[in-house]
């Protein structure tokens, strides 16, 4: 920092968010929701610009959902038929020779498929979009302050505080801000890390990746074929097409560059008519920009009162759509447990259970996107072998067309098709009472639903007295909710006194007939009635905190305020050791 330079005066808050992404802005949009004071500092102008994060899962679609960004991205993004999938093409003008589809059915099948396990569905939506949504629904708390052009140049904590030097990037001027926390969310690339992290396990870089926004009329080939992207595979045109992007209408290109200087305008059509096999196109070059991707995973996700969440905290290749989406995990995991502390609810230890529960899923993801890529290059490299005649016909051998079509089945079901990733997270340790069952092993693939304490609470679809629609989705986010079917009255009055004592947010659901909620089928039943009238308890962040089996001599309340007791100040055998996380989801 140049000490020439004036501070104004400190400025006291709860919380400094370091990083305006999509993180930062879902983390300061739920402390706002909390009633906290937040300050988030971001050094770019704005929200995003950059043709990147488009897949959006669905466990973040239903967290949207519950922020009422879902509604704001209502019209957004890629229509299922024109994002489905990846195709692989020896050029695109001659067709795809391989293909993995999310879907071989309408859109509107699509969503009927995924209501089986969720209110939301997987979708493409660009970040410039989804961030813009963010910001706004994060604006709309009067506590929360939203600072673009300002970049953190410097932080200290003590064991009261931490404080950052902000400097404003339009004119110099800086000053500091002291708050009981920081949440770092600053990216791959954290400046917070860098000054605080002790300690990092690194897997591969992955090269110098340059991407090119262009337009062309392309709608009657490549987008024809519908894929989201569109891989090809002869080496000196290797790389991928994006597909036309809703908005600006452009198609992106993208592909390996190793050296310093960035290829020149004749090289790059050269290039991408090479690779549509469409030698006379007009096309015209908008963009180029240059990403690099590292693999990381930080061994400490709090030092002090600074805690790391997203891409500061676990950073890898974007092979998969991972990053936003278990970034956006993290913030929904922290900020309930960081509101509660900060009001004195909670005890601090709490806040250890962060990355109890995260830790195993970011290893399971820098895993999985770094198998991704190194998978994606051999399959790559091992259909090319060989395969020199036929390139330059257009096409591939039949034993080629036959290893490519075996080889991206799997690869589809790790790149495109994940549904046990998105919805079949598991903390085995944490902010949970543990039951004697145990949660079937999470597959990147297949999802088993559950109501085994440390899963997210599945989704099930009530009916409201009024007749409307609901998701049980859609009733967690808000607190704690103690949810059961066919449950006695006696959890009423116990979860009131319950919130009264712990001074926190908790209702009690009933699921009956003519009850708060009626089952719109028998899905509720079988899980949530497994054990007929023995409630369910939802942590504000989705997930299944415990089951409410009372013993003979324990009335309701003393069993709900034990419960409560055990989860808002875990004891010292919950946080002792708690690097030493299990590696499952």
């Amino acid at each position: 920092m140049n000490n020439t330079q004036i501070k104004k005066p400190l400025v006291n808050k709860d919380v400094i968010i370091c990083g305006g992404g999509p993180v930062g802005l879902a983390m300061a949009f739920l402390l706002g929701k909390e009633g906290l004071s937040v300050s988030l500092f971001e050094r770019r102008p704005s929200t995003t610009t950059l043709p990147k994060g488009q897949y959006l899962h669905a466990s973040t679609g239903e967290l949207f959902r519950q922020w009422g960004v879902w509604d704001l991205l209502k019209d957004a993004g890629w229509e299922t038929e024109k994002s489905n999938g990846q195709g692989f093409y020896v050029t695109v003008a001659d067709g795809p020779v391989a293909e993995i589809k999310a879907t071989f059915e309408p859109h509107a099948a699509y969503v009927k498929k995924w209501e089986k396990y969720s209110p939301a569905f997987p979708r493409k939506v660009p970040a410039s979009e989804y961030e813009s949504a963010l910001r706004h629904q994060a604006s709309q708390w009067p506590k929360v302050s939203l600072n673009f052009n300002s970049r953190v140049i410097d932080v200290n904590q003590d064991s009261e505080q931490v404080t950052v030097t902000v400097q404003n990037t339009e004119n110099a001027h800086c000053q500091e801000y002291k708050a009981s926390y920081l949440v770092a969310c600053d990216g791959a690339h954290s400046f917070i890390r860098s000054r605080l992290g002790t300690g990092q396990d690194h897997g591969p870089t992955f090269g110098n990746q340059i991407l090119v926004e262009f337009r062309a009329d392309l709608d009657d080939t490549l987008g024809k074929d519908g894929f989201f992207h569109s891989f090809v595979l002869p080496p000196k045109y290797a790389g991928w097409f994006g597909s036309k992007h809703p908005t600006t209408g452009l198609w992106r290109y993208s592909f390996r560059h190793d050296e310093d200087v960035l290829p020149p305008e004749s090289v790059m059509l050269e290039r991408i008519r090479g690779a549509l096999g469409m030698w006379n196109l007009p096309i015209e070059i908008v963009d180029l920009f240059r990403f690099d991707y590292s693999t990381g995973l930080l061994r400490r996700w709090r030092e002090g009162n600074v805690l790391f969440a997203g891409d500061a905290a676990h950073w890898h290749s974007p092979w998969g759509g991972f990053g936003m989406n278990s970034g956006i995990q993290d913030a929904n995991n922290l900020a309930w447990k960081l509101g509660l502390v900060i009001k004195g609810a909670a005890s601090h230890q709490l806040l250890d259970t962060y990355q109890i529960e995260r830790e195993s899923k970011a290893r399971i993801t820098v895993k999985s996107a770094t198998y991704n890529s190194l998978h994606y290059q051999a399959i790559a490299e091992a259909v090319r072998v060989g395969e020199g005649q036929y390139f330059s016909q257009g096409t591939i051998s039949p034993e080629a067309r036959v290893f490519l079509e075996q080889r991206t089945e799997p690869h589809g079901v790790n790149s495109v098709l994940h549904t046990g990733y998105q919805l079949g997270t598991v903390y085995r340790k944490g902010a949970i009472i543990a039951s004697d069952r145990q949660a079937p092993t999470p597959e990147l693939g297949n999802y088993v639903e559950t109501i085994v304490p440390g899963v997210r609470a599945p989704h099930a679809w009530l009916k409201a007295a009024d007749g409307t629609r609901t998701s049980t989705i859609d009733l967690w986010g808000t607190g704690f909710v103690l949810i059961g079917y066919r449950c006695e009255e006696k959890w009423r009055e116990a979860t009131a006194k319950a919130a009264r004592k712990f001074g926190i947010t908790m209702r009690f659901v009933n699921v009956d007939e003519k009850a708060d909620y009626a089952p719109e089928d028998d899905k509720f039943e079988k899980l949530y009635g497994e054990t007929a009238g023995v409630p369910v308890l939802i942590r504000p962040d989705g997930f299944i905190a415990a089951q409410l089996y009372v013993e003979p001599e324990t009335d309701a309340q003393t069993r709900l305020e034990q419960v409560m007791a055990e989860l808002m100040h875990p004891s010292a055998a919950v946080v002792t050791n708690k690097l030493e996380t299990e590696e499952l989801m």
